[in-house]
């Protein structure tokens, strides 16, 4: 088979498994005790999912990566759900109450289904790329261009975890990561926690998607850097190894999506079919345009 034909085969599965974990998340929120808030944002993430699954028939790589966006958030929420929350979370430390939302134990399996997902998404982005360079004018030029929209996508999806914990959660994650952040000294710590989620999301969609890619990632690499600050992780040291964690890992996070505020989303991003729309012509200034299609 041809990779076109190859690419079809492997959309089609990637659909049939998107649903089976679609049902699957269903069953858990309509059977199990979750709260109200939890319910709301998975079954949101899910219609979205369910809607990349169908958009990835395509094989576009906007699709391709709006699927991996709604897999990882999907399977994030239910690979740390706690159906049964501790009654109390008095007196536990920083680092206990971490380790309350972002370990689980979720419902069993659905992190491995989350994985064999992605797989099959990142095959995907595999036979696109192939596909793409093997019709390009210049192949050296379109795997690069291919190879930045991976960097793109893999440190915008390094946002969930976090957004996924700080505002999808429910009340119980909301609550423990509000404690978490006093105990760090953050005055209005419950509003710092929505702000940290907010501009997390926005990070994952815009770097994701390439979408505003140049603001997001600039508001996403200071981001960065303000959370390391007040974390205290400069204090730590260099090395991520250290207790508590020094700054390597997010100063390099931070460097990586600072690159993308020079690029841009490229040329697989929505900014670049933004900026060739005769809708986004009509609707958005000159000097808008000029910056989404560079």
């Amino acid at each position: 088979m041809s990779i076109g034909e190859y690419a079809r085969w492997l959309s089609r599965v990637t659909l049939a498994v998107a649903t089976i974990m679609i049902g699957w998340g269903l069953s858990v929120v309509l059977s199990q005790p979750v709260t109200t808030w939890f319910a709301a944002s998975a079954t949101i993430w899910m219609a979205l999912l369910l809607i990349s699954a169908l958009w990835q028939l395509r094989s576009s790589f906007t699709a391709i990566a709006a699927l991996a966006l709604a897999t990882a958030v999907v399977s994030r929420l239910f690979s740390v759900l706690r159906l049964n929350p501790p009654a109390s979370i008095a007196g536990l430390t920083p680092q206990d109450l971490d380790l309350q939302v972002a370990t689980g134990p979720g419902v069993p399996g659905f992190e491995l289904l989350g994985w064999f997902l992605g797989a099959l998404v990142f095959v995907q982005f595999i036979l696109r790329t192939a596909s793409v360079a093997a019709s390009a004018d210049s192949r050296e030029a379109s795997l690069n261009s291919s190879a930045l929209t991976f960097i793109r996508v893999y440190v915008g999806l390094m946002f969930v975890p976090h957004f996924g914990s700080h505002i999808l959660g429910g009340p119980d994650q909301f609550k423990i990561y509000t404690l978490y952040f006093a105990s760090l000294g953050l005055h209005l710590p419950a509003m710092q926690v929505a702000l940290a989620g907010s501009i997390e999301l926005i990070s994952a969609v815009g770097l994701t998607l390439g979408l505003f890619a140049r603001p997001v990632a600039l508001l996403g690499s200071v981001y960065l850097l303000m959370s390391m600050l007040w974390g205290g992780h400069f204090q730590i040291g260099y090395v991520w190894a250290l207790p508590d964690g020094g700054y390597e890992f997010g100063l390099f996070w931070a460097v990586m999506i600072a690159v993308f505020a020079v690029l841009g989303g490229g040329q697989n991003s929505l900014d670049r079919q933004l900026g060739r729309s005769e809708l986004a012509r009509r609707l958005l200034p000159s000097a808008v345009l000029k910056a989404l299609a560079s």
